[in-house]
């Protein structure tokens, strides 16, 4: 496998808000690294509704703030909402609440779909389905993947260290 600029990442809400949240950790870390042009950042605009939600919800203003920043510095390639039919496909493989990412990942021809959340996503059931898409971590796509890119290590960015 070979990843490039064109590889294409789903960001689910939790790396979303981490990201948003944490400068220096791995959310943060990938978010940056789709800024500079690294990799086609992805998500679905209920995802990102939701990550605003949690984001409005639980954390200071600057991290609202971040995450205003991050929508708007990254060319991102933001799905629609997508049709019930389309996520009762994945009922049977994630829990229902979050059939509507792996639907949208999907949908988007993601290779990676980047998430935090290991009750639901993060399992071994759903990473040994049969799933057009890897899911990982961002620190394991950092740790397994990154390496693999065509440009490494000019396409990841230093980390930065938090105000």
């Amino acid at each position: 496998m070979r990843l490039t600029r064109q590889t294409r990442l789903f960001f689910d809400a939790s790396v979303l808000v981490a990201g948003s949240h944490s400068l220096p950790g791995g959310s943060s870390l990938i978010l940056e690294a789709c800024r500079l042009g690294g990799f086609q950042a992805c998500t679905s605009a209920g995802i990102l509704r939701e990550a605003e939600e949690n984001i409005k919800e639980s954390f200071p203003h600057s991290t609202f703030l971040r995450f205003l920043a991050i929508l708007t510095e990254i060319a991102w390639d933001i799905g629609p909402l997508l049709p019930v039919t389309q996520i009762e496909r994945y009922f049977n493989v994630v829990h229902p609440k979050d059939a509507h990412v792996i639907a949208s990942a999907v949908a988007a021809r993601a290779e990676f779909l980047l998430t935090l959340d290991k009750m639901h996503l993060l399992t071994d059931h759903l990473r040994n389905s049969d799933l057009p898409v890897i899911i990982v971590s961002p620190a394991e796509f950092i740790r397994g993947y990154y390496h693999l890119h065509e440009e490494y290590p000019s396409a990841l960015p230093p980390r930065r260290v938090q105000p």
